[in-house]
């Protein structure tokens, strides 16, 4: 039996929404006002009306950096990002989200799904800048380097914000939620700004006019009271990431197993960042990912006694399969939103190769562990950790010239449970 390509079959049903149905532009601001400097706390609370569109989720502020009249700033990384050391995520005074290093984990995705067009067309809100070179060159699209015309130099960012509910496959109902507060922490002075010590000239940092943005869609009361009717319980499939760190020492070789305890049930990709430490060396710190086998060993995640990948990842033989890796890791190796912004150079970046701020190292090593990753209607799709850590092998054959640390960067399934009688909320992940 033949049927009608979709492009002529005029007889589909044409959805038609509610009558009443409204989209605002919703700006929440923190409980607190005034500037915020260096490790101190950023807390909005949502709106507790309609939906939520998690695909319209993003932050926006005022920087000023202070820097001394006539020398030279440099802030490391992605800058719009490279502020918030940690987002947390509360609903109803309960913690479902805490993404630790949240600046390196937002700039590791900005490097992978963006490409160096994307990162150029948005190069005023994401912050990078080239005060030494104008314009800035397409392959060197990364931290902020500018010098202070006076005793303050401000800054306009905006991006995305990455997390639990940008995360999530549907709409998120705001009104069946009593209160939903996000929480950033602000790092230090010296993690924002660049490792080497004679650039080291950002004195302070300040944070103004600071606000999450999102759209809020009103479908109408009926509406939100045939959702409570039909649903005791709502479950939202969402993701986020989490992360965990281990050292390696300066001078190492040989086998090092890397124990990470961060437990999941369902783990769909993980990374590995591995920052520098020596200030004459990595310029960017955790912003700089590192192989810190020097091209000589190889890379693979063991869980519940099984490696992943079954053959290692090996910078020996196979250099640019870690890089087809990486963007399986993403779900696909074919698709444009893994375009990925990481240059040849930026990839050859070994343990004993000096960096830069415009071309950091970008070795990050992915690895994809979903059971499928064709779209579909599972919940958990990703390997379980619930059971056993997770343990980094490493085979280093070139002794490392840096002290690294080597942070793990899982991406994992969550479900967000509302119960629509009493407005709870739990996370199962």
């Amino acid at each position: 039996m033949s049927a009608l390509p979709s492009a002529i079959n005029y007889q589909e049903g044409l959805a038609v929404l509610p009558e009443n149905t409204q989209n605002f532009n919703v700006a929440c601001v923190p409980v607190s006002g005034g500037a915020i400097g260096p490790s101190s706390q950023i807390q909005v609370d949502l709106g507790n009306r309609g939906f939520l569109d998690p695909a319209s989720l993003l932050i926006r502020y005022k920087i000023t950096y202070s820097i001394a009249s006539g020398l030279t700033g440099y802030v490391v990384g992605t800058p719009v990002y490279t502020p918030f050391l940690r987002l947390e995520t509360l609903v109803n005074s309960n913690t479902v989200e805490s993404i630790n290093n949240y600046n390196t984990v937002c700039n590791m995705l900005t490097n992978l799904q963006l490409s160096v067009a994307d990162k150029y067309g948005q190069q005023t809100a994401f912050g990078y800048e080239n005060s030494l070179v104008a314009p800035v060159p397409m392959e060197n699209l990364d931290g902020a380097i500018f010098t202070a015309a006076g005793a303050t130099t401000t800054r306009w960012y905006s991006a995305p914000l990455i997390g639990l509910l940008a995360g999530s496959e549907k709409l998120i109902p705001l009104f069946l939620l009593n209160n939903i507060r996000l929480q950033f922490t602000l790092d230090t002075l010296a993690n924002i700004q660049t490792n080497l010590t004679a650039e080291n000239l950002i004195t302070d940092f300040a944070i103004s006019n600071f606000e999450v943005c999102y759209n809020m869609v009103d479908f109408g009361h009926e509406v939100e009271r045939e959702i409570i009717a039909m649903n005791p319980k709502i479950r939202i499939k969402s993701q986020s990431y989490s992360t965990g760190s281990q050292p390696t020492g300066d001078n190492f070789s040989g086998s090092v197993s890397l124990v990470y305890n961060q437990r999941f049930a369902s783990v769909k990709s993980a990374y590995l960042n591995m920052g520098g430490s020596a200030t004459n060396i990595s310029a960017n710190k955790n912003f700089d990912s590192y192989d810190i086998t020097s091209g000589n060993g190889d890379y693979s995640f063991q869980i519940g006694n099984i490696n992943y990948p079954q053959k290692a990842l090996s910078t020996a033989t196979n250099r640019s399969g870690i890089l087809q890796e990486l963007r399986r890791s993403m779900n696909t190796i074919f698709g444009s939103n893994v375009s990925m912004s990481i240059n040849s150079v930026e990839f050859g970046r070994i343990s004993n190769t000096p960096s830069t701020i415009q071309e950091p190292a970008k070795f990050w090593v992915g690895v994809c562990l979903q059971k499928l990753t064709i779209p579909q209607k599972a919940f958990f799709t990703g390997i379980s950790t619930q059971n056993s850590p997770i343990t980094v092998l490493i085979n280093i054959g070139t002794a490392t010239s840096q002290a690294h640390n080597v942070m793990l960067i899982l991406n994992y399934d969550a479900i967000i449970e509302i119960d629509t009688s009493t407005k709870q909320c739990i996370l199962i992940q």
